[in-house]
């Protein structure tokens, strides 16, 4: 362009100079071999030449006389097409001369392009002017163009009525160009991210300090995906920090504006969701939080449990844990005919050792004695305090001959024991030994054996091992007694376990009244009853209210008056519930306690057709006695507990006419002297059925059931306020009163409930720091 300009040399000049240098230059060579007559040399030379340049055709060197002396290239007749001025080619003669006289002429011979008439008329002066002209006014107009764009504003392609229709909208939105600059901005999206919107025009989106959701620079940001995608981008999550206490988080969606054949930019809206993302995290949190604290409120259960299924002072389990343990090795070893033995251990003489030396020094030797036997637990061996100083040691899969070599030992073990305060102190035990083998038909059976052997070493002198044989005298009244039992039905204490664990789970205020009646009846039976006849009466007494099972809940948790049909439906609970323990166990005696339960000692009542005065079999004699009495002096819903002088005072009000008036006064004796320590000794019970009942109310709040969370936590409130654990009553009350409210504040009930959880762990943990002998018990 600059030469067709004039700006520099014309290449055609620049080549004729060159080849007029190329001319000269191949003169001069020639004037030095022709002078030393080295003809050869001249024409490889002309040849390598020819060779080297394209354009140069040939070469020849010409004497005056017109003879050539050398050439190259077929140079005669390409000179003749030189002479006849063929286009084609074009010749140059370059004359020699040889000690100042002309010898001849080197003639070269050169490739000729004849021009075309394109090149000829765009050669033309007048046609590079114009042509000049309009290159010049297109790069000018190019250069103006540019200057006058930067004057006017990218935004201004977007018109006003649509950017004002834009600000109006509740989101923030950008419109970007293809690299990312900010086009349009409405007003929404300036005030939440704090900059004029003038600032967010003269920037790119990229440049703000956009985050994730950890904190992190975005590598990636929603509109740059969808620009390179060409595809919609959805609900994209980004954190900006706008300023040092303001952070906000949006929820992101952004299309690619398509052109003809690329995208000319991108639209992004920006939804404000940092309420929204605050108040799932807070919830998220809040839900972790009662997670853990279910999680240790379970965790608390199982160690409630182990301290409700053991023996304070001793470490052994009671009598319920044991039971249940009991009907499972039963079944195992009557399954698959395996051994179980059972050995009865009683202290002797230590009435006497209460007696001279204190109740403290009794209770260290029952814990002395408890660590001898509880090393069996390391074997299999399932150990219980039967009563006062008595030991029950069940031995699974081991034959009559090792349980007694077992018993010998412990018999060893203990007589060797000496306490350090008291060393002139011997003690001693007399053991019974039986096994499954001498015809024991139900568990029961094989404890009666057992203890038949017991007393038997203990009429023997004590301080020995008997083990059990029918055939001799001293055992022929226990067989006739064991013959007896063997002819009731058998009513398996795990299956009345699981029963009253169901009920607990529908009501827990009525499982406990049961097992509080249970606890009665087994201080007030023990003067009329044998062991056989006081488990029956155990079993009725816990399971007396098992037909509220087939309650609805809307009627069992109601507060207010019931109607007449719901009345109804209650009172055929008891018949529903003998109907199952009869269909259930199939045990007469059971069966009949929970059938004339009800009916009066004179005959009279609503139902005239059940037995009256001793026809009522005892045992549901003393249940309506203690069933009464625990209902006036517990707590209920819409009253306070009676004291228990009020109470004796009602029974004996009805004495005669309603309940046997010589039971209500044997009760009144007996319970009066034992109450106080049934009363205080129930402190892992309580905390367990408060833990229960919180989980119950976790449920109501999880699944939102407004009506079955004011009946629970009305409930609880009772309970705990009878237990006197206030504080715990406190969250209760405010459970249940926002419970009844039309718009019930459920994520607050979510923290109120996680509040009380928390409490619940301190009461458990204060549970256990006053139960001064069971903490050894939750490693165990």
């Amino acid at each position: 362009m600059s030469h067709w300009l004039g700006l520099r040399a014309d290449e055609n000049e620049l080549k004729h100079q060159a080849r007029r240098q190329l001319c000269e230059t191949i003169a001069l060579n020639s004037t030095s071999h022709i002078r030393k007559q080295q003809w050869l040399d001249l024409q490889v030379t002309s040849e390598i030449l020819v060779d080297r340049y394209d354009d140069l055709l040939s070469i020849g060197i010409r004497n005056n006389f017109g003879d050539i002396k050398a050439d190259a290239g077929h140079h005669q007749d390409l000179w003749d097409d030189v002479r006849a001025e063929t286009p084609n080619v074009a010749g140059v003669s370059v004359p020699i001369t040889l000690n100042q006289r002309p010898y001849g002429n080197v003639e070269l011979v050169f490739r000729n392009e004849p021009p075309s008439l394109l090149v000829g008329f765009a050669e033309h002066p007048l046609i590079r002017l114009v042509v000049f002209f309009c290159i010049a006014a297109s790069i000018a107009y190019t250069v103006f163009l540019g200057k006058m764009m930067r004057v006017f504003n990218r935004t201004q392609v977007i018109p006003d009525r649509v950017r004002s229709a834009l600000d109006t909208l509740a989101e923030g939105l950008l419109v970007m160009d293809e690299r990312g600059k900010v086009a349009l901005a409405n007003h929404s999206f300036s005030q939440a991210v704090d900059l004029p919107t003038d600032v967010l025009l003269q920037s790119s989106a990229q440049s703000l300090p956009w985050t994730d959701a950890f904190d992190q620079p975005c590598k990636t940001l929603p509109w740059a995906e969808a620009l390179d995608e060409r595809r919609m981008v959805k609900e994209r999550i980004l954190h900006l920090q706008v300023t040092d206490n303001i952070r906000r988080i949006f929820s992101v969606n952004s299309a690619p504006i398509a052109g003809d054949r690329s995208n000319r930019g991108v639209i992004a809206t920006f939804r404000d969701v940092t309420q929204i993302e605050e108040h799932r995290v807070e919830i998220e949190t809040t839900l972790q939080l009662l997670q853990e604290s279910q999680n240790e409120i379970e965790r608390k259960n199982r160690e409630l449990e182990i301290l409700a299924s053991r023996d304070a002072l001793t470490g052994c389990l009671n009598r319920r844990a044991f039971f249940e343990q009991f009907g499972k090795l039963w079944r195992r070893s009557t399954k698959r005919d395996h051994h179980l033995a059972c050995i009865m251990v009683d202290n002797d003489y230590f009435k006497r050792v209460n007696d001279t030396y204190g109740h403290t020094v009794g209770d260290e030797v029952l814990r002395e004695v408890s660590k001898i036997l509880l090393e069996l637990e390391q074997t299999g061996a399932v150990v219980c305090r039967y009563g006062g100083e008595e030991f029950c040691v069940l031995l699974s899969q081991t034959s009559f001959d090792q349980a007694k070599q077992t018993a010998e030992e412990i018999r060893q073990r203990i007589e060797a024991l000496k306490l350090a305060d008291i060393p002139e102190l011997t003690l001693s035990a007399s053991l019974g030994v039986t096994e499954r083998c001498h015809g024991a038909l139900e568990p029961q059976a094989l404890i009666d054996q057992a203890d038949s052997c017991m007393y038997v070493a203990k009429r023997n002198g004590r301080n020995q091992v008997v083990g059990y044989d029918p055939n001799l005298p001293a055992f022929e009244q226990d067989v006739k007694d064991d013959a007896a039992d063997e002819a009731k039905a058998s009513v398996p204490p795990e299956a009345v376990s699981a029963l009253i664990s169901s009920l607990a789970y529908r009501d827990v205020f009525t499982a406990e009244h049961c097992q509080r009646v249970a606890m009665l009846c087994d201080v007030v039976s023990e003067a009329f009853m044998d062991q056989g006849d006081q488990y029956t009466l155990r079993a009725a007494a816990l399971l007396h209210d098992i037909g509220k099972i087939s309650v609805p809940d809307s009627i069992l948790m109601k507060q207010g008056r019931l109607r007449p049909d719901e009345i109804e439906l209650l009172d055929r609970h008891e018949s529903m519930g003998v109907s199952l323990i009869e269909t259930t166990f199939g045990d007469a005696c059971l069966t009949g306690i929970l059938t004339y339960r009800n009916a009066h000692f004179d005959g009279s009542g609503r139902r005239r057709d059940l037995p009256c005065g001793v026809n009522i079999p005892i045992g549901a004699r003393i249940l309506a006695i203690c069933d009464s009495y625990d209902s006036m002096v517990s707590d209920q819903v819409y009253r306070k507990g009676s004291s228990h002088e009020v109470a004796i005072a009602e029974l004996r009000r009805y004495a005669g006419s309603q309940f046997d008036p010589q039971l209500v006064e044997h009760f009144a004796q007996v319970v009066s002297e034992s109450t106080s320590e049934q009363r205080t000794s129930d402190e892992p019970d309580t905390a367990v059925q408060i833990c229960f009942q919180v989980e119950r109310i976790l449920e109501a709040v999880e699944h939102q059931d407004a009506a079955v969370l004011s009946s629970l936590s009305s409930r609880l409130s009772v309970y705990a306020r009878s237990r006197e654990a206030g504080i715990i009553s406190q969250a209760a009350d405010y459970l249940n009163q926002n419970s009844q409210l039309e718009a019930v504040p459920w994520e607050g009930l979510l923290a109120a409930t996680n509040a009380l959880l928390s409490e619940c762990r301190k009461t458990v943990e204060l549970v256990r720091e006053n139960t001064p002998q069971r903490p050894h018990l939750l490693a165990r």
